[in-house]
């Protein structure tokens, strides 16, 4: 079944679905499609599944790039639970996952059964999705919504720093943005260092390397109408991109825009800004 079959499914009314419900036609096998609209006000966090010994250096690669993989939870080895982010499985609870061998990513799969071992260290680390919903209670004006579209992503000429074996470029996503818009987005998401951030870059996309026309892998497209200005924040694809060079034997990521949807709200992150 597709994503419309959980009652108030994202094609209706994202912020409405019951998180108990998706999650439950997740596991069943009966959600398979993108999170983008689904609970809103939820965490949905990026995955990266690694052997025990692939994850200090994995770690430290995090570390030091925290825009691109800013880490809300990491599980003990072949620990399916991450408890900080909810009630979490995380074999069976991302609509789609990919499977990596030596780097390449040669499958995808609906869930982890057979493929979860006792050595694997999982790493969950905020998402653009969720940042678009600080947008939006912000009053940003995402108007590229409106227009059917979401956002995009780009392999840039920049480098992210590395660590051990892990190492990629820089990769981005791109929402168009009136300069008004682009302006408070700065301001709003630069509050969020868990989910990103502030961009990383506003205007000329020859900046970063970027032909707009040329999306990574087709994944999403986006026009940037008369009076918009393209903003570029840190991706959480960028972590796959560093699989291959690495080519740990094992690695298991989410499928892109398959996200995991926690149990976190926006509100208990601004709370752990507060407290920080």
């Amino acid at each position: 079944m597709s994503a419309g079959g959980v009652s108030g499914g994202p094609g209706a009314a994202g912020a409405g679905v019951d998180l108990g419900a998706y999650r439950a036609a997740v596991r069943a096998g009966r959600w398979e499609g993108p999170t983008r609209a689904v609970a809103r006000g939820r965490v949905q966090c990026n995955l990266i599944v690694l052997p025990f010994e692939w994850a200090e250096a994995f770690g430290a690669w995090c570390a030091a790039n925290p825009a691109v993989a800013p880490v809300l939870a990491r599980s003990e080895p072949g620990d399916p639970r991450l408890p900080a982010l909810g009630a979490i499985d995380l074999r069976s609870d991302l609509p789609r996952y990919r499977v990596f061998r030596d780097g390449v990513a040669v499958e995808e799969v609906g869930s982890l059964d057979g493929l979860w071992r006792d050595d694997l260290v999982a790493f969950a680390f905020g998402c653009s999705f969720s940042l678009e919903e600080v947008l939006r209670r912000g009053g940003v004006d995402l108007a590229y919504e409106r227009r059917g579209f979401g956002g995009a992503i780009y392999r840039t000429t920049r480098e992210t720093v590395p660590a051990g074996p892990f190492a990629a470029p820089l990769v981005v996503s791109m929402r168009p943005l009136a300069p008004a818009a682009a302006a408070l987005a700065v301001e709003l998401s630069e509050r969020y260092p868990q989910l990103h951030g502030a961009p990383v870059h506003v205007g000329d996309p020859a900046a970063l390397g970027v032909v707009l026309d040329e999306p990574l892998d087709a994944i999403g497209a986006v026009d940037v109408a008369e009076g918009e200005l393209p903003v570029f924040w840190a991706c959480g694809v960028t972590p796959q991109l560093s699989l291959e060079g690495a080519r740990p034997p094992l690695a298991i990521t989410h499928l892109s825009a398959h996200m995991l949807v926690t149990d976190l709200t926006l509100d208990a992150l601004d709370a752990l800004d507060a407290a920080a």
